[in-house]
């Protein structure tokens, strides 16, 4: 039994473990966010490491959380072996976190050329591929905006001019999605929208892009700030349970 600076460290530990324990519960919530809600950008990010984040986040947010309780047993019980374990196990999930902390960051950096690429080629693809279709429907729904921008034109005019066998008007024929419009309007004034896309007509006509880059990049500085963060909170544990196990005779 240690007693002294022993029982000193043992409690650190415990408190320690509580820390590591809670910001697992934040890291996996983070990552569950991220698939629930805004996964459907996935397909216009030009790149699938958003996704892979959050699996990587509530991946690492379970095993945070587990491996927590291992460290509290073994040093309520002054178990060695268990104590080594937990040093190991969190060594690696120190990397993990600290890497995944890394790739947010480089992510953030290099969204903006790639996206907007992406964006721009599958216009073409709205209405031929579904995945394209619903990546799009849903963007401009819940960023409340309406195509992308390329050099001086306006956001919702891309459609013309990337894919007018389907949006390239004509009587009865629309110029934009109707994600593009608003559903609280009646249907004819759905349909003017549709085939009038003008700025008093359309509800939503900011640039998608700009819109999903402010997000995107907020998300990323937000994952990478929590990977390092962990990261760090996992060093005292490390420290904790070498010095416990080194106490333990």
């Amino acid at each position: 039994m240690v007693d002294g600076l022993g029982k000193g460290v043992k409690y650190a530990m415990f408190a320690a473990n509580g820390v590591i324990f809670i910001g697992g519960l934040v890291v996996f919530s983070v990552g569950v966010w991220t698939l629930a809600d805004r996964s459907f950008m996935e397909r216009l990010l030009g790149s699938n490491l958003y996704v892979a984040s959050a699996a990587l986040l509530i991946a690492a947010g379970v095993v945070v959380a587990i491996i927590s309780f291992l460290g509290s047993l073994g040093a309520y019980k002054e178990i060695r072996c268990m104590l080594l374990t937990f040093f190991v196990i969190l060594f690696f999930i120190f990397l993990l976190m600290l890497i995944g902390g890394i790739l947010g960051y480089v992510f953030r950096n290099q969204v903006d050329e790639r996206m907007n690429r992406e964006m721009i080629a599958t216009v073409a693809l709205y209405k031929n591929d579904s995945a394209v279709t619903e990546a799009w429907d849903s963007v401009q729904k819940n960023f409340k905006c309406c195509g992308i921008s390329v050099n001086t034109n306006k956001g919702y005019e891309i459609y013309q001019r990337q894919n007018r066998i389907h949006f390239g008007g004509g009587q009865g024929k629309p110029k934009v999605p109707e994600s593009c419009c608003s559903k609280e309007k009646n249907q004819n004034d759905v349909n003017n929208c549709m085939e009038n896309p003008k700025d008093n007509t359309l509800l939503y006509k900011d640039d998608c892009y700009e819109k999903m880059k402010d997000f995107v990049k907020g998300h990323a500085l937000l994952v990478g700030g929590i990977g390092i963060g962990i990261a760090c909170l996992l060093i005292i544990g490390m420290v904790l349970s070498m010095a416990l196990y080194l106490m333990i005779d």
